[in-house]
């Protein structure tokens, strides 16, 4: 039995455990299986070095803990390995306890064989129960059953197997992607499952910005007050804001983008990050967090326009005084529209 595997975006080690006898597939089998999940950027786990004997082996049992999906590659001979069966007790265990996806895969055997342990698959179970108490026959039973009752693929000797190691390549990838596209709206729209970190720059943000923008009022408080001498002292303060509460939105930008595993893509009518799940259908980001952004920039552009107008003498062509009525507004619109955390209890 051996894994495939590849780097998560969830915490776990593995994408996929994939369960065979070697016997039955051979290394052809194996390095094409390879390729595919290569070329779909799932690396695969090297079991070789691992001892195979009466018992799975922890090293493959702790694999299997840590991946995401487990690929049963069902033979005539699968049943004939008390390794083989062993391992599938361990993977439907942690299917069982929501930690894993399976998908079985019937190659050159018919489901009924497998489930009903007749025919050639029937006659290499038979023999490797002999000697084995009927709590573990009864076990082995139970599990092929369950096996069998999942979604999954059928092949048979007359198929093509390239177009099977695409299948099987393609659904592992849509379901990576699924699962990735669910955890990033979790994180989303449940603020309690957000990082200290993610709040706290968030909230430093809202501070510098707020801050500004007062700067900015007294600014033209004493504009009207023809107060000229401090224009230049506010024009600079607010200008040295402006870049402190860009520089704190692209760190938290970036570390969004990071944990998501978004991408950018050139999408009419707005070019933006886009979660990749759904055919990257899905922009990423909230409300808040796009008006945010949004004033932010605004803020920058006003603010370097009157410094430079300032520093010339000459008063700026922006009404400052007007820039944190429009901010208000944005983060009012933006807290109404914005959807309400999803309880998991619902």
């Amino acid at each position: 039995m051996a894994s495939s595997s590849s780097p998560s975006p969830c915490t776990l080690s593995y994408n996929a455990f994939t369960s065979f006898h070697g016997p039955d597939v051979g290394k052809t089998f194996i390095s094409h299986l390879h390729k595919q999940f290569t070329s779909n950027r799932i690396t695969m786990f090297d079991d070789e070095g691992i001892e195979r004997g009466h018992t799975i082996d922890p090293a493959l049992t702790q694999a299997i803990r840590e991946s995401t999906i487990s690929i049963v590659v069902l033979t005539k001979n699968y049943a004939s390995s008390s390794w083989c069966l062993d391992g599938l007790l361990e993977i439907l265990k942690c299917r069982q306890a929501g930690k894993l996806i399976v998908m079985p895969v019937f190659y050159g055997v018919r489901p009924n064989d497998v489930q009903r342990q007749t025919g050639d698959f029937g006659k290499g179970f038979e023999k490797t129960c002999r000697g084995k108490t009927m709590k573990d026959k009864g076990r082995w039973i139970q599990a092929l059953n369950k096996v069998c009752s999942l979604k999954g693929f059928i092949f048979s000797p007359r198929d093509d197997e390239s177009e099977l190691f695409e299948k099987i390549g393609r659904e592992v990838t849509g379901i990576l992607q699924r699962i990735e596209y669910l955890i990033a709206r979790e994180d989303t729209l449940n603020p309690t499952t957000s990082t200290n970190k993610s709040r706290c720059s968030i909230d430093l943000v809202f501070l510098v910005v707020i801050i500004n923008l007062l700067l900015e009022i007294t600014s033209a408080v004493a504009d009207q007050l023809s107060s000229s001498t401090r224009k230049p002292y506010f024009a600079r303060i607010s200008l040295v804001m402006s870049i402190l509460s860009l520089i704190l939105t692209i760190i938290d930008f970036t570390d969004k983008i990071r944990v998501h595993k978004v991408h950018f893509r050139c999408k009419l009518p707005i070019p933006w990050f886009y979660y990749p799940a759904r055919d990257y259908s899905t922009r990423f980001g909230s409300s808040t967090d796009n008006i945010l952004l949004f004033c932010v920039a605004g803020q920058l552009i006003v603010s370097a326009i009157n410094f430079s107008f300032t520093e010339r003498g000459r008063d700026g062509p922006i009404k400052v005084s007007v820039w944190p009525l429009v901010f208000a507004i944005g983060i009012v619109v933006s807290k109404f529209t914005e959807k309400p955390p999803i309880s998991k209890n619902n």
